[in-house]
C-alpha cells in the first residue's frame, strides 16, 4: 500500500480539479440550495483516502474514448472499503456523465431472469410492458438491444457487488450476457475474491480482466483519514493505527465509538464489540462450525502450510480442506505459507485464549515442538532460516513479539558508504539534537495487558553515545547500516562488528566492548582472532531507531537483532541497565546475562551488563532443549541415552571444553577450577562413560552428538 501514498500525493490536485470542480477540501455544513444527498457526497469524499492508484485508473477507463471491453476486478476482504469505493466509482461516473448501473447481489434472486428484469427497471423500461415478457430469452435479447442502444449516446459502467454470492449466475453472465454486451461499457465486478478459474485460465478473459486488489490502508493513509476525523495527536494516531492495522472499517467503527464516548478525542475506547462485529463479518464466510477448528488454529499460528497444520492438531488435515481454508478472503499467501489477517488473528486468538486456556496453550507447544524437530533435525540446519525465525516467536515473550512480529511497513537497510556518510553524521546529529523522554506502550498479544516501558533522554542518547562512523567504516566497511523508512529518510542505524583478527584489538580498547573481551582468558581470545574471510561472531555495538514508539521502525530493529542470531552462532550484545524490557528481550530469546562482568560506558555510577548467546559446537541442543524446558516440553523429546545425563553439569562442562580442544590448564583457567580438580572430573567421567582416555572420550562424544 506504500505505493498509493505517492500517487496521493501527486495526482490528488489533479484528480479534484477534473473531478470535484466544486469542492474545495472543506467540509461545509450545507444549505438550503444543497440536498441531503450533495451533502453526504461531499463528506465520503472528503473521508475517502489511500485509494488514489484505483481512482486515477478509473478515470482513465472512463474517460478513455478507445477503451474497449475492460472488466475491472476490484476484491479484498470484508470491510477493507470495497463499497465505499464503488461508491466513489458511482460519484465519479456522474461527474463524467456516465451512467453507472450497479447489481448488487444480495438485491435480487440468482436467476438470470430476476437479473435481466432488474437491470431492465434500473434502464428505465417501462413496467407494464416488462410485466408482459415471460420468455427469459427475450429478456436477455432485450437487455442487450437497449444497453447497446444506450451506449451509442453515453457512457456505460456495469458494476456487480457482492460477486461471491452469486453462485451458478457467473458461468450464466461468462457464457451469456457478458459475450453480447457493447465493448464501450466499462464493467466493474467486485467481491472478496479475484476471478479464478476459466475467468484466468481463458487467455481471452484473461486480457479483458485488470485486477483490482484492495488491501488495509498504510499508516499515512490512516493518518490522513483521523486527522480529517478532528484526531491530531500524534500519540493518539499511533494508537489507532496498531489497534486497526489499517482496516478501513475497524478504523472507521473505532473512531466513530472513540469520538461518541469522548468529545475531546483524547483517550481511545476499548473497542471489543467493534472488533466482535469485524470477526462476525469476516466468519460469515464460514457457515460451518466444525470448520471453525481450522480458522481458530491458525489464528495461534503466525504463519502456516499445511505440514504445520497438520502437525499441530495432530492429525492429516486434507488437501481439499486445506484449499477451502486458504480460499478464505481474510487469508492470504505469502512467501512461506499463508498468514490471516493481522485483525482476524489478534482477535480470534484472544477469545480462543479466554474460552479454552488449555487447548490454546496445546496449540502453541505444538508450534514450537514442530520447530525444535526441524531444528534438531542436522541434515536440514542450513536451509531453515526462516524457521528460525518462526522459532523465536513462539519462544519469545510478548516483549519479543511486539519488538520483533508486529505488522511493520518495510524500511531497507542500506550499508555506509562514502557517498551516505553525511547524511548518516547528520542523523546522529539530529538525533542527539531532538532527544526526548519516551513512553513505550506494549500490549501482551497473548492477554491484552498494557504495558508502559520510560526511556529517559539519558538514556535515548546511550546507543549513539559511543558510534563514531568514520572510525567503524574504517575498522570494516561493512558494520554499519542505514535503515530507511518509505519516504528515504534514515530513521535508524545499527553497529555490528564481526569478530576476527582484524577487529578483536578494538573490540578489546574501545568502549562498550572492551570490559567484556578484557575478561576472557587467552585461549579464548585465541579461538576468536579467526581470519579477516572468516568470522567467529558478532558483537553489537549499536541498534538505534528515531522513534521507539514507532511500530514500523521498532520491528525493523527488532529483526535486525533477530537476523543477526540466526546468521551466527555467537552473539554478544549490551543493554542499559535500567531498560527492564531488553533484559527480558534478551533472556526470552535464550541469551544469558555474563556473570561477574559489567561495563561502565554508559552511565559511571551504572554497571551495564552483557548478554551472550553461544551455540557453538554442541551447545546448540543444549540451547534448545534449555528453551523448551522454560515451556515443560523437554519430556516429549527425550533423547536417545548417550551417557552425559549420567554426568554433573560441571562435568559435561568439561567433556565439552575439552571436546572443543581445550588443555588441562586451560580447561582449568575457563572454569575457574585448578588443574587438580580437572583430572579429577576427567577421570570420573571416563569411568562413567567406560572410556580409556581422552581420544576415546572426544571419538565417542561426537559420535552420539
Amino acid at each position: 500500500m506504500c505505493c498509493n501514498v505517492l500517487v496521493l500525493h501527486f495526482n490528488n490536485d489533479v484528480i479534484r480539479r477534473w473531478v470535484y470542480p466544486m469542492f474545495d477540501g472543506t467540509v461545509k455544513a450545507g444549505g438550503s440550495q444543497e440536498s441531503i444527498a450533495v451533502q453526504i457526497d461531499q463528506l465520503e469524499r472528503h473521508y475517502l483516502v489511500g485509494r488514489d492508484i484505483e481512482i486515477q485508473y478509473f478515470i482513465e477507463q472512463l474517460t478513455d474514448d478507445q477503451q474497449q471491453g475492460r472488466i475491472l476486478n476490484l476484491y479484498g476482504t470484508g470491510g477493507v472499503g470495497k463499497s465505499y469505493l464503488i461508491d466513489e466509482f458511482r460519484r465519479l461516473a456522474m461527474n463524467a456523465n456516465a451512467a453507472f448501473l450497479l447489481m448488487d447481489s444480495r438485491g435480487f434472486s440468482h436467476t438470470p431472469q430476476a437479473f435481466c428484469m432488474q437491470l431492465l427497471r434500473m434502464l428505465g423500461y417501462p413496467m407494464e410492458k416488462l410485466q408482459q415478457i415471460t420468455e427469459p430469452q427475450s429478456l436477455l435479447e432485450l437487455c442487450h438491444d437497449i444497453l447497446i442502444e444506450k451506449a451509442l449516446t453515453q457512457k456505460l459502467v456495469l458494476a456487480l457487488d457482492t460477486f461471491e454470492d452469486m453462485g451458478d449466475m457467473e458461468l450464466w453472465l461468462r457464457e451469456a450476457f457478458f459475450p453480447q454486451l457493447n465493448p464501450a461499457i466499462l464493467i466493474l465486478i467486485a467481491g472478496r475474491f479475484p476471478l479464478q478459474g476459466i475467468w484466468l485460465s481463458s487467455p481471452a478473459w484473461r486480457h479483458w480482466i485488470h485486477r483490482m486488489p484492495i488491501g488495509d490502508l498504510d499508516y499515512i493513509s490512516v493518518k490522513q483519514y483521523l486527522e480529517r476525523s478532528g484526531i491530531s495527536q500524534e500519540t493518539m494516531i499511533k494508537q489507532i493505527w496498531v489497534k486497526t492495522r489499517g482496516h478501513a472499517l475497524t478504523l472507521s467503527l473505532i473512531v466513530s465509538t472513540t469520538m461518541v464516548q469522548n468529545n475531546q478525542g483524547l483517550e481511545l475506547v476499548d473497542g471489543s464489540e467493534v472488533f466482535e462485529h469485524i470477526v462476525g463479518i469476516w466468519l460469515k464466510e464460514v457457515p460451518d462450525d466444525n470448520l471453525r477448528e481450522l480458522v481458530e488454529t491458525v489464528a495461534v499460528l503466525r504463519h502456516f502450510n499445511q505440514e504445520l497444520l497438520s502437525y499441530v492438531l495432530d492429525r492429516q488435515i486434507k488437501t481439499d480442506l486445506f484449499q477451502w481454508l486458504i480460499g478464505l478472503s481474510f487469508i492470504r499467501r505469502v512467501d512461506r505459507g499463508w498468514i490471516l489477517h493481522d485483525l482476524m488473528r489478534d482477535a480470534i486468538s484472544y477469545d480462543l485464549r479466554l474460552r479454552q486456556p488449555e487447548h490454546y496453550d496445546w496449540l502453541w507447544k505444538r508450534c514450537i515442538m514442530f520447530y525444535y524437530s526441524r531444528l534438531t533435525n542436522q541434515s536440514k540446519r542450513k536451509t531453515i532460516a526462516w524457521e528460525v525465525v518462526e522459532w523465536y516467536y513462539y519462544i519469545g515473550d510478548h516483549v519479543v513479539r511486539n519488538f520483533c512480529f508486529q505488522k511493520s511497513t518495510p524500511n531497507l537497510m542500506e550499508t555506509l558508504n562514502p557517498s551516505n556518510l553525511a547524511e548518516a553524521e547528520q542523523y546522529l546529529y539530529n538525533r542527539q539534537l531532538n532527544l526526548k523522554e519516551v513512553c513505550l506502550p506494549l500490549q501482551n498479544p497473548d492477554t491484552g495487558e498494557r504495558f508502559e516501558y520510560m526511556i529517559s533522554k539519558e538514556e535515548c542518547f546511550y546507543p549513539i553515545k559511543h558510534i563514531h562512523l568514520q572510525e567503524l567504516y574504517e575498522l570494516d566497511p561493512g558494520i554499519v547500516k542505514l535503515m530507511r523508512d518509505p519516504q528515504g529518510a534514515i530513521c535508524g542505524l545499527t553497529a555490528i562488528i564481526p569478530i576476527h583478527t582484524g577487529t578483536l584489538d578494538y573490540l578489546l580498547t574501545h568502549p562498550l566492548s572492551s570490559a567484556y573481551f578484557q575478561s576472557l582468558p587467552e585461549h579464548r581470545l585465541r579461538e576468536l582472532r579467526v581470519p579477516i574471510e572468516h568470522i567467529a561472531g558478532y558483537f553489537v555495538k549499536t541498534i538505534d531507531v528515531t522513534d521507539f514508539e514507532d511500530v514500523a521502525i521498532r520491528t525493523t530493529a527488532g529483526l535486525s537483532f533477530i537476523s543477526l542470531l540466526i546468521s551466527s552462532d555467537f552473539v554478544v550484545t549490551t543493554a542499559p541497565p535500567d531498560l527492564s524490557f531488553l533484559k527480558e528481550f534478551h533472556l526470552s530469546l535464550g541469551c544469558e546475562q555474563v556473570k561477574n562482568v559489567a561495563h561502565y560506558d554508559y552511565d559511571i555510577n551504572a554497571p551495564t551488563p552483557y548478554y551472550v548467546l553461544d551455540t557453538r559446537g554442541g551447545k546448540l541442543q543444549d540451547y534448545l532443549n534449555k528453551m523448551i524446558a522454560s515451556f515443560g516440553l523437554l519430556d516429549h523429546f527425550k533423547q536417545p541415552d548417550d551417557g552425559m545425563s549420567m554426568l554433573s553439569e560441571r562435568e559435561k562442562e568439561v567433556v565439552g571444553l575439552l571436546v572443543n580442544g581445550y588443555t588441562n590448564q586451560e580447561i582449568a583457567a575457563d572454569l575457574y577450577i585448578t588443574e587438580v580438580t580437572v583430572k579429577k572430573h576427567l577421570t570420573a567421567v571416563f569411568r562413567k562413560l567406560n572410556v580409556r582416555n581422552r581420544t576415546q572420550l572426544v571419538n565417542s562424544y561426537l559420535k552420539k552428538t
